[in-house]
């Protein structure tokens, strides 16, 4: 049976969730007559790769690949950057927060993964990827408006596992389960 899987960090400090759902707010107040669908707050996540429809037998792999890199990093401290739009702020179908973090370690260990998944054939092509926490989708074709005048803090926040999720769409957004979670080192 094939499951829809994604590797991510998931936002769990409060202080960091509740500030999003402020900035969400924001969005909402702005964009009424949008048909945007916001992302449940309990479901805010950094996705370092989505890998789609896999097999269980794969499953298990991209585990063993997510705890191999995992083993390889510490944990580290990210913070809320500034709000983005996908594929860019006038036509934005994806409203999301950009998160950036010291010494680019993100980026590396993203790359780690994709590599190391790739090199699996666990996934075929590589699209160019920024750390972004999604907000909401955007399915309607009005403008969002926001982007340049909400204001927020960039609160920091501690990266302490990688997890392999799958995903269940279904009609109101996606239902996710933790299939595994594997602790980056301690500093």
């Amino acid at each position: 049976m094939k499951q829809r899987i994604f590797l991510a960090f998931r936002i769990r400090e409060e202080e960091i969730v509740s500030e999003l759902e402020a900035i969400q707010k924001k969005l909402q107040n702005l964009n009424g007559k949008a048909h945007i669908t916001w992302s449940k707050s309990r479901a805010f996540h950094v996705t370092l790769e989505f890998i789609g429809e896999i097999d269980e037998s794969e499953v298990e792999k991209v585990k063993e690949i997510t705890l191999n890199i995992a083993n390889k990093y510490h944990k580290f401290k990210c913070w809320l950057d500034r709000l983005d739009g996908f594929p860019n702020q006038t036509h934005a179908k994806i409203i999301n927060m950009r998160v950036e973090e010291e010494g680019r370690i993100v980026e590396s260990l993203q790359k780690d993964l994709v590599f190391a998944l790739k090199e699996n054939k666990l996934v075929k092509e590589v699209e160019p990827w920024k750390a972004h926490i999604t907000l909401g989708r955007n399915a309607g074709e009005h403008r969002v408006l926001g982007f340049d005048t909400i204001s927020f803090e960039k609160k920091i926040f501690e990266v302490s596992a990688i997890e392999v999720i799958k995903s269940d769409i279904r009609f109101g957004g996606g239902n996710y389960t933790v299939l595994g979670s594997y602790e980056l080192k301690n500093n």
